[in-house]
C-alpha cells in the first residue's frame, strides 16, 4: 500500500454535494477525489464506483431489453467507467474540513447576506439555497428560513414554514457526512 500525500488540499463541494478533496488521476487521466472521511474514493461528480458500477449494470440490462436506460435521479454524472475508484491508496489530505459551511467560504461561492444571520450565507453548490454559519438553509429567491423535515443529525429534506414562500429543498441521501454548519460541528464534537 502506498501513502499519498497531497500538499496544498483544497476541499470542494461535488455536485452530490459531497466535500471531497484531488486524490490522484486514474490510469485513464481522469481526476479521482476523496471524501472528507479520507477513504471513500469519489468521482468527479462526487458518485462513489458502487453506484457508478449500478448505474452501467442497470442501463446495460435496459438496452439488452430494448428499453430506454433508467435516468440517474438528481446525479449530474455521466461516468462509464469507475477506474481508479478501488484503489486503496490512503490519501491523506492536510487536515479535512470540519463542516460544509466551511468549504463553500473558502471556495469563493457566492454568499449572500441573510436578516438575521451575523456572518454571510453561501450558495449550497448549484441549488436555489444558501447555508448560514450555524447550518440552517434559506431559499435563495425569498431568503426564508428552510427547516428541516426531520431531526435527523444530517438532514436531506428541507421546506419553508406554511405562510412563507412554499420553496423546498432536497438533498442527495449519499451527501457528505461533515455536518453542514460550523455551529453544529462544534456541538458534535
Amino acid at each position: 500500500m502506498v501513502a499519498v500525500v497531497i500538499a496544498k488540499t483544497q476541499w470542494n463541494l461535488t455536485p452530490s454535494l459531497r466535500v471531497a478533496a484531488f486524490s490522484h488521476r486514474n490510469k485513464i487521466g481522469q481526476p479521482v477525489l476523496v471524501d472528507a472521511d479520507l477513504k471513500t474514493k469519489l468521482c468527479k461528480h462526487g458518485e462513489t464506483s458502487s453506484t457508478i458500477r449500478t448505474w452501467l449494470q442497470l442501463e446495460a440490462q435496459a438496452r439488452a431489453e430494448g428499453k430506454d436506460p433508467p435516468s440517474r435521479g438528481t446525479s449530474k454524472c455521466d461516468c462509464t467507467s469507475t477506474h481508479g475508484l478501488q484503489n486503496r491508496t490512503d490519501t491523506e489530505p492536510v487536515e479535512p474540513p470540519t463542516c460544509v459551511y466551511d468549504v463553500l467560504a473558502s471556495s469563493g461561492a457566492e454568499k449572500m447576506t441573510v436578516p438575521g444571520e451575523q456572518e454571510p450565507a453561501y450558495r449550497l453548490g448549484e441549488r436555489e439555497a444558501f447555508l448560514s454559519v450555524n447550518g440552517e438553509v434559506f431559499c435563495g429567491a425569498h431568503l426564508n428560513k428552510l427547516p428541516p423535515l426531520t431531526r435527523a443529525l444530517r438532514p436531506r429534506a428541507f421546506k419553508a414554514e406554511r405562510g412563507k414562500c412554499g420553496c423546498c429543498l432536497s438533498l442527495p441521501g449519499r451527501a457528505s457526512t461533515i455536518p453542514l454548519g460550523r455551529i453544529a460541528a462544534s456541538k458534535a464534537a
